[in-house]
């Protein structure tokens, strides 16, 4: 996505909107270079307590990237509901 394109979406979503839409679109998890390519984000960590605040159960875990830096990668927990 284009900076351009960020810039736009901001416009029509905010942040917090679209990093739960990140999260929903990506069960592998998003990191916070993935919120700032995909969501203008910098501070992702604010915008993974908001939506735990919201009730989003959102699970986080330290990984470590291909340059060998660890990082927080963030996974939205999907509940499957079963009818009686």
């Amino acid at each position: 996505m284009s900076l351009q394109e960020v810039v736009y979406q901001k416009r029509s979503e905010s942040q917090t909107d679209a990093i739960l839409r990140l999260l929903r679109d990506r069960p592998e998890g998003i990191t916070a270079l993935d919120a700032l390519r995909e969501a203008g984000s910098l501070r992702l960590a604010a915008r993974i307590a908001d939506l735990r605040a919201a009730g989003h159960d959102i699970r986080s875990e330290l990984i470590k990237t291909e340059s060998g830096k660890t990082v927080a990668r963030y996974t939205l927990e999907r509940r499957l509901v079963l009818w009686p």
